[in-house]
Parts: structure tokens; C-alpha cells; sequence
């Protein structure tokens, strides 16, 4: 497990960075209204997206690695499943261009909504092979295509400057649709080759039904899109609430940081149902108890702390990064980090849960989120700006987290080592000291990254000392 959460957490890292370089190049080569029409296309598909990545993905490597039905039959159903969904949106995207461009008000949308509609099935075959992978616990080769795809996106990048060069928003296209089937082979190849052992020498023959198929990943699917409203929808609200203009981009500066926690917490997630499931599948109740207290121990020992060296770290970083007035944003960032720390926890514990039980637990955090997040949002916006927005979604995040954390415990047990509880100790020492660091240096990104490597490895160095984390640890599955 730890190697896979090692390598999880190396992929999250390269889809970040790669994430911000390609867009770096976009911003600076095209043209805002070219920049725009990039930034429809991806909101789009981004929300598609939702349905066919977490909902299949997921709801294989729980079914898989639980390995209480014929993983062919599993595979095929899914696979079955997914292509519903993967047609209705292609239809939606090509049959549907012209009204979207219509509703944007920009006729050359139809164009390329129509290319954006081969995206969409590319995607959705991409996203089955990371789960069936993560069922089959191969998170080297999850890790790997996670990692593969984000590199082959930027191969937009000569495509714009070489082939496209007077079409760049084509080009964009053209270079997501390579980068996704390049990778789709790849995963391909390295499961046919690799299936024998685990696939064609699995002995259970129960069948999985359709109706269950579609129930789970339909189930996924509508948990993270409530995860995915609750961390955007701020940005939106402000730039529809708030005055100055400039306060939305304030605030993006923020979330941009903020959204780190997250990014890094969702390797523990993506990790911890496939081991869990498999745990019970196998009946062995303490060896997924010590699995789920394992994960949590290193999550509050190695991201929380990152987490809060952002948040007491706000005012420099924003100032250095972006232009001293984003530190307006300071507060924002700060308690942005958190939120996104919590909402990785909530998304952590409600993965344990499913493992352990059906989702309805999670469905109804779902809806009632929907229904208290949105408009507490709008409120707190309203009334307080962009400090008190941030406020509010740290206060929500937590309370999810915190009531998740509490069915964990009347359902599986105490999942919170004493180890943790020192980590956590330590990790509020931590944040004191870069708050004083924060006071005392320039706002350079040079001086931070120094900062920010040295006291995380005074902490790291603290973790061993205190014999709260062993080195060992990390060379063991």
C-alpha cells in the first residue's frame, strides 16, 4: 500500500505541475478570446468528466478488489455501463454544438464542441483502465498512466507552435485527444500482458448484476460531483457577488494554492478502497482497520503539514507569486488550505465507508451539502467578501469531515492512533514556526521554496526523532 500511495501521490504531483505549465504557455501565446474558448471547452467537459472518471473508476476497484464476482463479467458489465454513459455525452457534445454555441454566444464553439466530442469516449476508456488497475491493487501501473497522460497533454504545445499555429484552439484539442489515446494504449498493452495471474485465474462465479453496476457507479459519480461543486463554486460566486472585479482574481490566486491539500489527499483515497475492499473481501476485519489507521497516520503526517505551511505562509506566497495586492487574498488562502484538507478527509473517510457498507451514507451527505453549501456560500459572500466565503467553506468541510469521522467510528471502529495524535502535535508546532518565518522574510519565491524545504525537513527529521514514523515503513507494501 505505501508504495502505492508513493507513486499516487508522484502522479498528483506531475498532473499539477504539468497542469500549470501547459496553461502558463496557453495564457501567454493565444489570444483572450482563443484563451476563452479553451476555458468553455475544459468547464464542459470538466463536468462530464464527473460522471465517467470517479463513478467508474471507482466502483471497479471496490467490486474488483472485494473479488465477490467474476472480474470478467465485472469488467464487461462496467465497460457496458460506461458506454452508455460515454454515448449520451458524445451525442450531447456533437449533436448538441450548435447550442452551445448559441447559449455562449459564439457561433465557432459548434466546430469545436463537435472535436471535444472524441474527447469523451478517449476519456472514458482511459479513466476504466486506472480502475480495473486499482482494483487488481497494480498502483505502480495506475500511478504510471496517471503520470504518462498529464507529460502527453503538453504535446499541445508543439502542436500550437508547429501544426496549428493559426488555429491553437484546434491544436489544444487535437493534443488532449493524442495525449489520452496514446496513454489509453499504453494501459492497454501493459493489462493484457500483465492479466493472467490475477484475471484469467480468478475462480468466482457469481455474476455481478447490471442494475448494481449502474447503481454504484452512478453512486460514485454523484459524490464527487458534490465534491467538485463544493470546491469550485466559490470561484463562481464571487465573480458573481463580489465587488471589485479584481476580487474574483484575488481569490482564484488563492484557490489556485488551496487546491494542493486536495490534490495530494485524493492518492489516500484512491488508495485506501481498493486495499480496504479487498481486506474484507477476505474477511480479515483487523488487517482493514490497520490499513485505514495507517493511511490516516500518514496523511496527518506528511500533507497536513503542507497544508498548513500555505496557510501560514499566505501573505508571502501569494505576494510572490502573483503581485503584492493578491495579498488581500491572504486570509482567503489560509483558510482555503484547510477547507481542501478536510475535504480530502471527507472524501477519505466516505471511501472507508463504502468499502464497509452500501453508499447511503454518502449519498445523503451529498444532498444535504447541496442543499446547505450553495446558498451559505452566496450568503457569506455577500456579507462578508471573500475572507468570510473562505470561512464558510472551511466551516462546512470540517463539519463533513468531522460527521463522516463520527459514522467511521460507530460503524468500523477507532481509526486515530496514538502516533497520529503526536503527528498532530507536532504538525500545530510546525505551524507556529512558519508563522514567525512568514513575519520575518521578503516576499520571494526563491526565499519561500528555501523556507519551505528546510522546515519540512526539520519536520520530517522530528517524525523520525520522535519515532512517530519509521524509514522502514516505506519499503514495505
Amino acid at each position: 500500500m505505501r508504495k502505492g500511495l508513493l507513486y499516487n501521490l508522484i502522479s498528483n504531483v506531475i498532473f499539477f505541475a504539468s497542469g500549470y505549465a501547459l496553461h502558463f504557455f496557453l495564457g501567454s501565446s493565444m489570444s483572450p478570446a482563443e484563451y476563452g474558448i479553451v476555458g468553455s471547452i475544459i468547464t464542459v467537459l470538466d463536468f462530464e468528466y464527473m460522471f465517467l472518471s470517479n463513478g467508474a473508476r471507482q466502483s471497479a476497484a471496490r467490486e474488483i478488489s472485494s473479488k465477490r464476482y467474476d472480474i470478467k463479467d465485472l469488467i464487461l458489465k462496467t465497460f457496458a455501463f460506461q458506454a452508455i454513459l460515454i454515448g449520451f455525452f458524445f451525442c450531447v457534445n456533437f449533436f448538441g454544438a450548435p447550442v452551445f454555441g448559441h447559449v455562449l454566444n459564439d457561433d465557432s464553439l459548434t466546430f469545436y464542441f463537435r472535436v471535444a466530442a472524441f474527447l469523451v469516449p478517449a476519456n472514458g476508456i482511459y479513466v476504466m483502465l486506472l480502475g480495473i488497475n486499482d482494483g487488481l491493487q497494480r498502483f505502480g501501473t495506475s500511478a504510471l498512466l496517471g503520470g504518462i497522460y498529464p507529460i502527453a497533454k503538453l504535446s499541445a504545445i508543439p502542436l500550437i507552435i508547429f501544426v496549428f499555429r493559426d488555429n491553437p484552439v484546434l491544436g489544444v484539442e487535437i493534443g488532449f485527444l493524442l495525449a489520452l489515446l496514446s496513454t489509453t494504449g499504453v494501459g492497454a498493452v501493459l493489462l493484457l500482458t500483465q492479466r493472467r495471474p490475477q484475471i484469467d485465474q480468478n475462480h468466482v462465479t457469481e455474476t455481478i448484476p447490471f442494475r448494481v453496476v449502474a447503481k454504484h457507479t452512478l453512486s460514485f459519480s454523484f459524490f464527487f460531483i458534490i465534491v467538485s461543486l463544493v470546491l469550485s463554486v466559490d470561484t463562481l460566486i464571487v465573480k458573481a457577488t463580489i465587488a471589485p472585479a479584481s476580487y474574483a482574481g484575488f481569490y482564484t490566486g488563492a484557490v489556485n494554492f488551496g487546491k494542493l491539500s486536495y490534490s495530494l489527499m485524493s492518492a489516500f483515497a484512491t488508495i485506501i478502497l481498493p486495499v480496504v475492499s479487498q481486506r474484507i473481501g477476505e474477511k480479515d476485519m483487523s488487517g482493514a482497520l490497520s490499513k485505514i489507521q495507517e493511511n490516516l497516520l500518514l496523511a496527518v503526517a506528511f500533507i497536513l503539514p503542507i497544508t498548513l505551511a500555505i496557510s501560514a505562509t499566505s501573505a508571502p506566497l501569494l505576494s510572490a507569486f502573483y503581485k503584492p495586492e493578491y495579498a488581500a487574498a491572504a486570509p482567503a488562502l489560509s483558510m482555503l488550505s484547510l477547507s481542501n484538507f478536510f475535504m480530502g478527509l471527507i472524501v477519505l473517510f466516505n471511501m472507508v465507508l463504502s468499502a464497509y457498507e452500501n453508499t447511503h451514507f454518502s449519498d445523503a451527505l451529498s444532498i444535504i451539502s447541496l442543499i446547505i453549501v450553495v446558498p451559505a456560500f452566496i450568503i457569506a459572500a455577500k456579507t462578508g467578501g471573500i475572507t468570510a466565503l473562505a470561512a464558510t467553506s472551511m466551516v462546512c468541510t470540517f463539519t463533513g469531515a468531522a460527521v463522516s469521522y463520527w459514522r467511521i467510528l460507530t460503524k468500523i471502529g477507532q481509526v486515530i492512533l496514538p502516533k497520529t495524535v503526536y503527528a498532530f502535535a507536532l504538525n500545530i508546532v510546525y505551524c507556529l514556526v512558519n508563522v514567525i518565518i512568514a513575519r520575518l522574510i521578503p516576499a520571494n519565491l526563491i526565499v519561500l521554496a528555501l523556507v519551505y524545504v528546510i522546515s519540512y525537513a526539520g519536520y520530517v527529521a522530528m517524525l523520525l526523532l520522535c519515532k512517530i514514523i519509521h524509514i522502514p515503513h516505506f519499503s514495505n507494501r
